[in-house]
């Protein structure tokens, strides 16, 4: 269904209470799903390399729930540069979601920055307290930062002890870490591998995420994590390929390569050379999988810059685009409880011991 770009004028605060009131604690996302009884969403959020982006999720996961194709409440994502935003694009799709607006919660505005501390009173609609909320960071400080403002923003001092930041360990959600030092793996990575597994338990599967750079990683259908490859993304190699030589011009990464054959202009060539270059690692790293496990592998492609990839790859392929918030989601969910049912639980609980690391789909043959 197309997301409508009509956004509801938000609740007042009063109007607010008594929709909570009228539904018993109840968030409702326009569709008649609930965020579970007395409990208002998770907030989920992923500080990538070039954006912050984020989601709100119920707080009992729904009997239809799949993670393989995730309907979150509502969705978002802000540059880095303007990171003062996103308390506002929060809280326009949370108002939207109680004002019932359903799918028009996945367009919420990116409107002005509200003021630190005033969470939007002004304008009549209050965010309630989040059952908890969860934050891949690859970003550095300065993005985890940027985050606790944002939520200090829309709810106060008190939530300082919200925030749970997730990294890297030996073992979560039924995904083991391969890695030699587990902690060296990027929270964002291993957020998607936790995605995925849920998304399709059983199965062996190659997870290729295009964003700045390119990841590529192998897990076996038991959740045994057998380790990665990193690469510079489709935006990266186009750019080096323009400040390191005297005569090729800069091209735009989400420039169409126009196919597959060999090119007979320079913009063309540099395009579809990058392209070839990242289908062959992935293609490469696909028959390696295969063979070493000896059974199918499913091909899994995730990242804003997938694009890139989907016009040149030959082998099958899925293309999801949430598999970070969607391993939030399972992380969050168990830290609660089994079911998910503890409200409010991960405020107190405690995050992973180890240090943090430096630093739908459908099933379609050729990306069509």
């Amino acid at each position: 269904m197309t997301a409508s770009r009509h956004t509801p004028s938000p609740p007042t605060a009063n109007e607010a209470t008594a929709a909570a009131t009228a539904t018993h604690g109840q968030v409702t996302n326009g569709t008649g799903h609930t965020s579970g009884a007395g409990s208002a969403p998770w907030l989920l959020i992923d500080a990538g390399n070039s954006r912050i982006k984020w989601a709100l999720a119920p707080a009992v996961r729904p009997a239809e729930w799949r993670a393989a194709s995730p309907s979150f409440l509502a969705s978002g994502a802000v540059d880095h540069a303007e990171w003062r935003t996103l308390a506002t694009q929060i809280r326009a799709g949370w108002a939207a979601l109680v004002a019932g607006a359903g799918d028009d919660a996945h367009s919420a505005p990116n409107h002005a920055a509200l003021a630190i501390g005033q969470g939007g009173q002004e304008e009549g609609f209050i965010c309630p307290a989040p059952t908890g909320v969860w934050l891949a960071n690859v970003a550095g400080e300065s993005a985890e930062q940027a985050v606790r403002m944002t939520l200090q923003t829309l709810w106060g001092m008190a939530s300082a002890d919200w925030l749970q930041v997730l990294r890297a360990s030996e073992s979560r959600a039924g995904v083991r870490n391969g890695y030699h030092t587990p902690t060296q793996l990027g929270s964002d990575r291993w957020a998607s591998l936790i995605g995925a597994h849920a998304a399709w338990p059983g199965e062996h599967l190659l997870i290729v995420t295009l964003g700045t750079a390119t990841t590529v990683e192998a897990l076996r259908a038991d959740g045994d994590y057998l380790g990665g490859l990193i690469a510079p993304g489709p935006a990266l190699m186009l750019q080096s390929l323009a400040q390191g030589t005297a005569q090729l011009p800069t091209l735009d990464a989400t420039m169409s390569s126009g196919g597959q054959a060999f090119a007979r202009g320079t913009s063309d060539a540099i395009l579809r050379g990058c392209a070839a270059a990242q289908a062959g690692l992935v293609e490469r790293s696909h028959a390696q999988l295969q063979a070493q496990l000896g059974a199918p592998v499913r091909c899994v492609l995730s990242g804003g810059a997938r694009q890139a990839l989907a016009q040149t790859l030959t082998l099958p392929f899925t293309e999801h685009d949430q598999l970070v918030p969607a391993g939030l989601y399972e992380v969050a969910l168990r830290a609660a409880g089994a079911d998910g049912t503890t409200a409010g639980a991960t405020r107190a609980a405690k995050t992973d011991l180890s240090a943090s690391a430096p630093r739908d789909a459908g099933h379609a043959p050729g990306g069509a």
